[in-house]
């Protein structure tokens, strides 16, 4: 029998995630997303925008979920994934069969590592962790609780980053670097020394350009 799946989020990464998680014997039952404006990417899926209504439908049901919520909003994420679990929901997490992650290596709940990605040796991944689609992540890294690292991103060994940070798409972090909470690493970056938390940072090397705690 096929475990029950929701989604929370109905854009992008929720295609994304559907294409493969029903492949390993989820099915999706229904999703969840307050932009009422935004089409059902599902035709045969249940979108809901109203949050009580959608409490109510998963209500008394054995459900399993995925938070298919990317970019910068990691703390979105991480909340979310608690709430579905005082629901009485469980946290997936999602690995694309295409992808390799070292037999060593921790994989925290609710994470998601998409296709072609590889989580090399001892590694720790925490909650909630988004690896997207052809990025790395060499060995010994550390990725804090709802870390994002986009499409083709490339992390050297040793690398350190902040819990909710977002690394852009084709990004490179070089080894031993360490990146604090809450930044923001713009895409095609290559980053040569620490990057301080709350920041955004681009360019190569990569600067800081704006303090997000002010």
């Amino acid at each position: 029998m096929k475990k029950q799946l929701v989604m929370w989020g109905a854009t992008g990464q929720a295609i994304v995630l559907e294409e493969f998680m029903t492949r390993q014997g989820y099915e999706l039952v229904g999703l969840y997303d307050r932009n009422s404006k935004i089409k059902p990417p599902f035709t045969d899926i249940p979108l809901f925008s109203d949050k009580e209504a959608f409490f109510s439908f998963i209500n008394g049901m054995e459900i399993y979920f995925v938070v298919a919520i990317g970019g910068s909003r990691g703390i979105d994420r991480r909340e979310i994934m608690n709430i579905l679990i005082s629901k009485g929901c469980h946290p997936v997490t999602a690995i694309h069969p295409s992808s390799y992650v070292a037999c060593n290596a921790i994989v925290g709940e609710g994470s998601q590592i998409l296709m072609n990605c590889a989580v090399a040796a001892r590694t720790i991944l925490g909650r909630a962790v988004i690896i997207n689609t052809a990025a790395s992540v060499d060995h010994e890294c550390i990725l804090e609780d709802g870390v994002h690292i986009g499409p083709g991103a490339r992390l050297a060994g040793c690398v350190q980053i902040g819990q909710n940070t977002f690394i852009g798409t084709g990004a490179i972090i070089l080894p031993r670097i360490k990146i604090g909470e809450n930044s923001i690493i713009g895409a095609g970056s290559v980053v040569t020394k620490n990057i301080v938390p709350n920041c955004i940072a681009f360019g190569n090397p990569a600067k800081v350009v704006k303090n997000l705690a002010i």
